[in-house]
Parts: C-alpha cells; sequence; structure tokens
C-alpha cells in the first residue's frame, strides 16, 4: 500500500491522538518494576518478562544479540547483563514490535552502546515528532532501518533467520511480526494477548483477526508464540484466540445490522464467556472501537 504525503501526516495525527487516549490503559504502573527475568523459549531465542515494560525476546550468540523490545530504560544494564550472563557477544540489533513506550523507550540506551535498531517507518515517525503528546525522542532512539507498509526486514545472525515484517495494522498501524525461523518461536507482541483484551489505537479489530490467520500460517504444533504480556504460549492458544476475535466482531456485526446503539451492543455483552480469560473488555480502545469500525465511523 502506498501512502501518500497527505495521507501520511493524518494518519500520523490520529495514531499520536489515539497514543494519548491509550496511555490511560497503562496508567497503574508499578512504582518500581519487577527485575527483568530471562526463560528460554526454543534454541537460542529467550522471553524477557518484567522491567517495566512490555515482553521481550533475546536472540544469543557469538554473532551478538538481537533484542525484541526494550522496556523501560530502568531495564537496561539488566538486559545487558542477562545477554552477556547467556554467553552472548553485544547486542547488535534492536527491533521494535510497535512504537508503544513500553517497547520502545529504552532505545537511546541500546543505541548509544552501538546497537543499531529497525522497525516500521512509522515508529520512527512518531518518535520523532514525539508520542502521546510528549517532546520528540531524541536522535538516537530513532530507527535507522525501517521499512513500508506491507515491507519485511530479513537478519541472518547465529544461525538464525529472523525475519521482521509488518503485519496488519491491529493493535497499532506499525505492529510488526519478528519470526525466529530455525527455533520455530513467533514474537507476536500486542498482536495477540493470552490473557487481556488487546486495544485498538492506530489500528483496527479485523487487524488482530488477520494477524492472527498469518501468524497460525506460519506456525506448526511445535511453535511458541511470545505475546505482548503474558505467557508463552502455542498454536493451539493462538487458535483459541482467534475464535475469541471472530465470535466477538461477528456477534457486534450482527447488532450493528439490527440497527443497536453502542449503548446497547455493549448492555448485551459480546464478550460474556471470554471474560474469565481475557478479563474486562470495559475500555474505550475496545468494543467502541470494534462498533465504530463495524458500523462504518472510523
Amino acid at each position: 500500500m502506498t501512502v501518500r504525503p497527505m495521507g501520511r501526516r493524518l494518519l500520523l495525527a490520529f495514531t499520536l491522538s489515539v497514543l494519548a487516549l491509550a496511555a490511560t490503559a497503562n496508567a497503574q504502573v508499578p512504582t518500581t518494576p519487577p527485575p527483568v527475568n530471562a526463560q528460554q523459549v526454543a534454541g537460542h531465542v529467550y522471553v524477557l518478562t518484567g522491567g517495566g515494560g512490555a515482553n521481550s525476546s533475546l536472540l544469543i550468540g557469538p554473532q551478538g544479540a538481537l533484542l525484541v523490545d526494550t522496556k523501560s530504560p530502568g531495564a537496561t544494564e539488566q538486559i545487558m547483563r542477562i545477554a552477556q550472563e547467556l554467553g552472548s557477544a553485544p547486542i547488535r540489533f534492536v527491533v521494535n514490535g510497535h512504537v508503544h513506550p513500553d517497547h520502545t523507550d529504552g532505545n537511546a540506551n541500546f543505541a548509544r552502546r552501538g546497537a543499531v535498531i529497525i522497525a516500521h517507518q512509522e515508529v520512527r515517525d512518531v518518535l520523532a515528532a514525539g508520542q502521546r503528546g510528549g517532546p520528540p525522542s531524541p536522535a538516537e532512539a530513532l530507527p535507522v532501518v525501517t521499512f513500508a507498509d506491507g515491507g519485511e526486514i530479513d537478519l541472518y545472525l547465529n544461525d538464525e533467520h529472523v525475519r521482521v515484517f509488518h503485519a496488519p495494522p491491529a493493535h497499532s498501524h506499525d505492529n510488526s511480526i519478528v519470526q525466529y525461523v530455525e527455533s520455530n518461536v513467533l514474537h507476536l507482541g500486542d498482536l495477540y494477548g493470552p490473557n487481556r483484551y488487546q486495544l485498538i489505537a492506530g489500528g483496527t479489530f479485523q487487524g488482530f483477526i488477520d494477524g492472527a490467520d498469518l501468524a497460525l500460517k506460519l506456525a506448526d504444533e511445535n511453535t511458541k508464540i511470545i505475546p505482548g504480556v503474558g505467557a508463552v504460549g502455542d498454536r493451539a492458544a493462538l487458535v483459541a484466540y482467534r475464535h475469541m476475535l471472530v465470535t466477538v466482531r461477528d456477534r457486534i456485526a450482527q447488532r450493528v445490522a439490527a440497527g443497536d446503539t453502542l449503548e446497547q451492543v455493549i448492555a448485551s455483552k459480546p464478550t460474556a464467556e471470554f471474560d474469565a480469560i481475557w478479563g474486562s473488555p470495559d475500555h474505550a480502545l475496545f468494543l467502541p472501537v470494534i462498533y465504530a469500525e463495524l458500523a462504518g465511523k472510523r
């Protein structure tokens, strides 16, 4: 898809305004985040939890490490130490799965240590403009290798083919999938949530379904799947997640076709039997955005 200059500016402005609203989703952050913890996923790929940010993944090896998502600035030294303890050379590459602060706030720290930052072009645009009403990020925090809508970057490191490619706009417009081909690991980030409803902060609800379909084509029964928040899952868990997404979409679409208002849709509790797993759907960036999308109002 080619985005004309004016379309890109409008898209960027919309994304910035939505991100400001999305900030409320992360309002309850512990004063002292839990320490970074590393758990082996498969092969030389580890998931890093804690550290005041989303799940990161770390590919280690003698050719240098690759990190997906940089957490908070306070987590940098812990991540560097973990990579060293696991026997890896310095972190050479950083991938941002999307632009939100819990995925990008540590960028500058790693860039100052020599890491090359890779992301969708919109990540660079939003950080350069300043996200969520904040000031522009420092120049070293900006991705230096970018790809456009539908684009892909391939890296070959430590006997691993790492594919970084633009996913259907879902949680955000710029969200990407990282595939560790030899280790059979998919890092989906906030395209996938095993224990909470994912918010639509610049993308579309249909994009979540399309993203799940894309990931399922890449996955087999042995694939490990890393979410933005929560435990590492497998293909069966992703199938269950997609079933939830499609069921919610179809129920709301039926209500929209019948002429129901947003209030009537919410009152019908379209997520009822899923709430025990995915929590409360009562967020301004979930049911109201799905309703507006299906009603053709966004």
